[in-house]
């Protein structure tokens, strides 16, 4: 049984706005389910950031890039690791902002 708790947070209306929308668009039954979804891509996000920086798995990307596997390897992740790679590869590239560099 998970166990669940009631909490007050303050968030930006603007974020807020996106959750609502999410609602509206169905995506979620409810902005409770919409902000926990995007809480635990959140987590999964900061999990595949940390583990990218492993040189055992950038060892084991080059070598699938290599005999290109990749694109066989993408295929056995769940929507939700695909979800958290998009993911992260959007804010890095946000973080590179218009020359390619990062900041």
């Amino acid at each position: 049984m998970i166990r669940s708790c009631n909490m007050s947070i303050r968030i930006p209306v603007p974020l807020l706005e996106k959750l609502i929308r999410s609602v509206e668009e169905e995506k979620f039954s409810s902005i409770s389910m919409a902000f926990r979804s995007y809480a635990e891509l959140g987590i999964h996000v900061e999990s595949f950031r940390t583990s990218i920086k492993d040189p055992e798995f950038l060892k084991s990307i080059d070598e699938l890039k290599q005999g290109n596997k990749i694109f066989e390897w993408v295929e056995t992740l769940t929507d939700q690791q695909t979800d958290a790679m998009v993911h992260a590869l959007k804010m890095e590239q946000e973080k590179r902002g218009s020359n390619g560099n990062l900041r």
